[in-house]
């Protein structure tokens, strides 16, 4: 997927700088910690810089940090997870909803093949079986 240029226009229709844009984004840095000094401000900043954010980094079925923080009842989902979680909790518009399934359809299609295996490089080699089941539980979701 290529990636989105953040534009000037972008940071300053907020008034958030690249790093505060960036914790937003991903979280707080994992040693240096949040850019922050309060509460107050992270939710401030997310008030102030959401529609940046969400428009940069919430699509294709994923969201930012601020979003999981803010708006999400409990833990963010995992990682693998995280489409089928917000597709079945109505959170995708319709564009991006659409855009999810055919991509499900695609990988399910692809994991019925006769001939389709995946190989982890682990001994014993093939993991087919756990990729199908992931395919599988994809396009079951898109079902509901």
């Amino acid at each position: 997927m290529p990636r989105r240029a953040v534009k000037v226009s972008d940071i300053d229709s907020c008034g958030l700088t690249l790093s505060e844009l960036q914790e937003l984004w991903l979280g707080a840095h994992p040693t240096t910690g949040s850019c922050f000094r309060t509460r107050e401000e992270l939710v401030a900043a997310w008030q102030a810089g959401r529609a940046v954010v969400m428009r940069l980094w919430g699509s294709h079925g994923r969201r930012p940090r601020g979003f999981y923080e803010f708006e999400w009842p409990g833990d963010p989902p995992a990682y693998d997870v995280e489409r089928s979680c917000l597709w079945r909790s109505g959170v995708l518009g319709p564009e991006e909803k659409l855009e999810v399934e055919r991509e499900w359809r695609r990988e399910f299609e692809t994991a019925q093949a006769p001939n389709f295996s995946v190989n982890t490089g682990v001994e014993g080699g093939n993991r087919c079986h756990r990729r199908r089941r992931q395919s599988n539980k994809n396009a079951s979701a898109a079902r509901e």
